[in-house]
């Protein structure tokens, strides 16, 4: 199925603006993350921990709304979802 990425900040630059990705049906959000940086070299030592999980300092939001903890682990995507994906962000 296919969900559209957007990614913002250092991302951005990184990944690009916004893109479609391909996961399989029933995908989870951890599933799509994955996918995202396997789409570009160098993109799991930016997205992933040495475990292969998303990052916790990485900011992830499934159709504008942020997902965090384990729902990174268990929300399931649907067909023409869009996640979108912060670094972490710092300042005052």
């Amino acid at each position: 199925m296919k969900i559209t990425v957007r990614a913002f900040a250092r991302f951005r630059e990184f990944f690009g603006g916004q893109f479609d990705i391909e996961v399989p049906e029933h995908a989870r959000v951890r599933d799509a993350v994955r996918a995202i940086a396997r789409s570009r070299p160098g993109g799991g030592e930016v997205l992933l921990d040495a475990e292969g999980d998303v990052q916790r300092s990485v900011i992830v939001l499934v159709n504008r709304a942020r997902v965090a903890g384990e729902a990174r682990e268990t929300l399931r995507l649907e067909e023409g979802d869009e996640i979108t994906i912060y670094p972490p962000v710092a300042g005052g």
